[in-house]
């Protein structure tokens, strides 16, 4: 199969998952599957300026999307980058990584992690909606049809200097 092929059937499972099209999270049962599609997908459509190294997931306590995500930094990569999941428990930690990922139960500890990151190139993706208004880049959403959709924080996403792929842009629903 040629790369443009690949390319193109990449691009059309993208935007179906993103528009919510093959994937319903039901609110009172999280599925975390569906979370890690949806981080690996910003790991593919973000740029980070620092491209050497492992690319470091935290997550913050101790959540179920953590074995979601070891799985798949055993299968994928991040842009060629070996993916590295660790549970991060202070602000502290979350220096270490390229992408935090607070869970709903840990979301109070957003704003001590932005404040501790916010001039750095740490993208930080809260699961709780609202949290792209608060300091998050990204906080998910899931709208009257149970469809997963994003909220991103593109100020948030400049001061940190993430640049967004505009395919990410147009998919998103803008905060801040």
């Amino acid at each position: 199969m040629n790369i443009l092929v690949k390319y193109i059937l990449a691009s059309g499972l993208f935007l179906m998952i993103f528009m919510g099209k093959t994937e319903r999270v039901f609110s009172q049962d999280a599925d975390y599957k569906a979370y890690t599609l949806f981080l690996y997908n910003f790991m593919k459509y973000i740029e980070w300026p620092n491209t050497e190294g492992d690319f470091v997931i935290g997550v913050v306590g101790d959540s179920p999307i953590k074995q979601e995500l070891t799985t798949l930094s055993e299968n994928k990569k991040a842009k060629g980058r070996k993916i590295v999941v660790k549970i991060i428990l202070t602000s502290e930690d979350a220096l270490s990584c390229n992408m935090v990922y607070i869970p709903s139960s840990k979301s109070s500890m957003l704003k001590s992690i932005f404040e501790k990151t916010k001039t750095k190139p740490i993208l930080i993706v809260g699961e709780r909606e609202g949290l792209a208004k608060k300091g998050a880049a990204i906080s998910f959403v899931v709208d009257d049809d149970d469809a997963l959709k994003f909220d991103l924080n593109k100020s948030v996403m400049e001061s940190q200097s993430l640049k967004v792929a505009n395919l990410l842009l147009q998919l998103a629903i803008l905060v801040g």
